[in-house]
């Protein structure tokens, strides 16, 4: 008998979980529903990197128009249809970034499939570096962000440890792409370095456009590096627009590169790596054009009448003798 309480218990309680999950409530079916939204944006950002790759600037814009259009023509979707859809994704922000994140996961996935991992360090062949480099980003690679709060920003810190040197460097490096409807193109990346005397040291560079991007920051004063911080913002226009604005980051990465310190330049390599200096107080001389027995010193030489003289004093030069009277001899007849 007390079997059988606790099965209807169980059975009672199976409904009312069943009932809860029921009530859920989703997207309505009038609007794009979120995995067709997700397929959606992902053709969308395909199709705004085939109009920049094809090259000629001057007709980007026609190509990303014209490559939009046939996306949406592949899911069989207005622009009238997006655009209602997204009026109510913007208003319920959970299933928007849901979406988004999910966009993310397929565009990371993306990058690792075509070597992306392989090659990260080959976009810094620009980057003169006389040390080491290293990936010191534990973060995902690939974001999509929306200009509505909390989904617009991505920040990080990053916290030093016995790898760094003094005089390192700070290397934010991440690749952006806009696929705006509409509006202009506003965001930010922050750079902050903090020294070990607690100073701190910051980058700020405005971004519009699709393309690479490089935030550096570097330890001249070769205090040492305690932490690295930033994030990199979405900015949000003052409409209620519902035309789409998506910023895709991708490939970010924070790299941290060894330098060496800088070299006097009196000083000169010898041949077994040492250093040599300039002999200052060696007696140089060079020869007296016309006098082959003549020569100048280069010597240094210190006037200072301070410094007694050691010389020997000089003799006074003996004076003339008189001139020797003129006698007349005499005359001897």
């Amino acid at each position: 008998m007390r079997l059988i309480y606790r099965l209807l218990h169980y059975m009672m309680l199976a409904t009312a979980l069943c009932s809860i999950v029921a009530c859920k409530p989703g997207v309505p079916s009038e609007y794009i529903q979120p995995r067709q939204l997700e397929d959606i944006l992902y053709d969308l950002h395909i199709a705004d990197g085939m109009a920049v790759a094809e090259g000629n600037y001057s007709e980007i814009a026609f190509r990303r128009l014209a490559y939009r259009e046939a996306a949406l023509r592949k899911h069989q979707v207005t622009e009238a249809q997006l655009d209602s859809s997204l009026v109510f994704y913007y208003r319920h922000t959970e299933w928007l970034h849901d979406v988004y994140k999910n966009l993310a996961k397929r565009l990371d996935a993306d990058a690792v499939s075509l070597g992306a991992s392989a090659n990260e360090l080959s976009q810094f062949g620009s980057i003169s570096s006389q040390g080491d480099t290293a990936t010191v980003w534990n973060y995902r690679q690939t974001a999509v962000l929306m200009p509505q709060a909390p989904y617009n920003t991505i920040s990080f810190d990053v916290k030093a440890d016995t790898a760094y040197h003094p005089g390192d460097k700070m290397i934010l490096s991440f690749d952006t792409r806009f696929i705006y409807q509409d509006g202009s193109r506003n965001a930010t990346a922050y750079l902050a370095v903090c020294y070990a005397n607690d100073s701190i040291a910051t980058q700020v560079v405005r971004m519009g456009g699709d393309m690479h991007y490089n935030v550096q920051l570097s330890d001249e004063k070769r205090l040492g590096i305690k932490s690295a911080r930033g994030f990199i913002h979405l900015g949000r226009e003052n409409t209620n627009s519902p035309s789409l604005r998506m910023l895709t980051v991708s490939n970010m990465k924070l790299m941290r590169m060894h330098t060496e310190p800088p070299q006097d330049p009196d000083e000169e390599d010898a041949p077994g790596g040492q250093l040599i200096k300039p002999d200052t107080t060696a007696d140089k001389s060079i020869p007296v054009q016309g006098d082959p027995n003549a020569s100048v010193s280069l010597r240094p030489q210190v006037h200072n009448s301070d410094f007694p003289s050691h010389a020997p004093p000089q003799s006074a030069a003996p004076a003339p003798p008189p001139a020797a009277a003129r006698t007349a001899a005499p005359h001897s007849k």
